[in-house]
């Protein structure tokens, strides 16, 4: 929970100490749940090599410049959020392709910053450059998933209590209530088939974007209204990826409005508290 819903969005950028419980021992909690389920029971393509090498990289890799810029040890926390959602997203049969997009996260999230904060959520941005630049090595595989009752019941509860806990429950609904809209103008304007268009809710791919990509807080909206536009912008251009039969569609979707979106939201943000602090 926020400690100050009023003061905290009055920021271009959410900061950890604003909660009074960090949503990310949560979001951690529901990643590792997945990662033991598709090694256990699942045989997921990707193999522990790949997480070790994954996180690994992305963990030393922030301590690193932590330490150099910032002068101390602080345990990666975040970075070992994004070395699992690595290698839950992407598959290889290589291993290198997962020590590059650890990079490239991890790297990306320290160099690209505006007014306060990260624009790109690690983990879609480094997603993004690999599946786009490397097709020949990297996929990603929503199929591996399955659309069992069992995984489906385990997502949504550990996803809605992460989201709850870091106050972006509109963000999810939001981006579901656009998916659901834009299914069906596809499915009448486009000729999709309704229940393929509505198909990608009951799968355990999306339910996991919804859940942690599109609610990271670091690279999401501070206030309500502008979260529940950034869920339908988003949902927005999934659908006309979709319609265009783009592979992937819901990264570059969400790659494009954070591109566009973050920075702007900021800056209009930042006027904003330059004006109340001048009266």
């Amino acid at each position: 929970m926020l400690k100050n819903e009023k003061h905290s969005t009055l920021r271009t950028a959410v900061q950890w100490s604003d909660y009074s419980i960090d949503p990310r021992y949560f979001v951690l909690l529901f990643l590792l749940s997945f990662v033991l389920g598709g090694q256990i029971y699942l045989n997921f393509y990707q193999k522990w090599d790949a997480i070790i090498a994954a996180i690994a990289t992305t963990s030393s890799l922030e301590l690193l410049i932590v330490r150099i810029f910032h002068g101390k040890w602080k345990f990666p926390l975040s970075a070992v959020i994004t070395g699992f959602g690595i290698s839950l997203l992407i598959s290889s049969y290589l291993l290198w392709p997962f020590i590059l997009t650890a990079f490239l996260a991890i790297t990306i999230k320290f160099l690209v910053r505006y007014k306060g904060g990260h624009i790109f959520n690690p983990n879609n941005v480094a997603v993004v450059l690999v599946l786009f630049f490397l097709p020949q090595f990297v996929v990603s595989t929503p199929k591996q998933w399955t659309n069992g009752f069992e995984v489906m019941a385990v997502i949504l509860s550990l996803g809605i209590l992460a989201c709850f806990i870091a106050q972006r429950l509109d963000t999810v609904i939001s981006f579901l209530s656009g998916f659901v809209l834009f299914a069906f103008v596809r499915h009448l304007f486009f000729g999709a088939p309704l229940l393929a268009a509505l198909g990608p809710l009951m799968g355990a791919a999306l339910q996991l974007f919804m859940f942690f990509m599109i609610t990271d807080p670091k690279t999401t909206p501070t206030t309500r209204k502008a979260r529940i536009a950034f869920g339908l912008c988003v949902a927005a251009v999934d659908a006309i990826f979709r319609i265009n039969r783009f592979a992937n569609p819901q990264f570059y979707a969400l790659f494009l409005v954070t591109l566009i979106g973050i920075p702007l939201y900021r800056m209009i943000v930042s006027k904003r508290m330059q004006t109340l602090s001048a009266n």
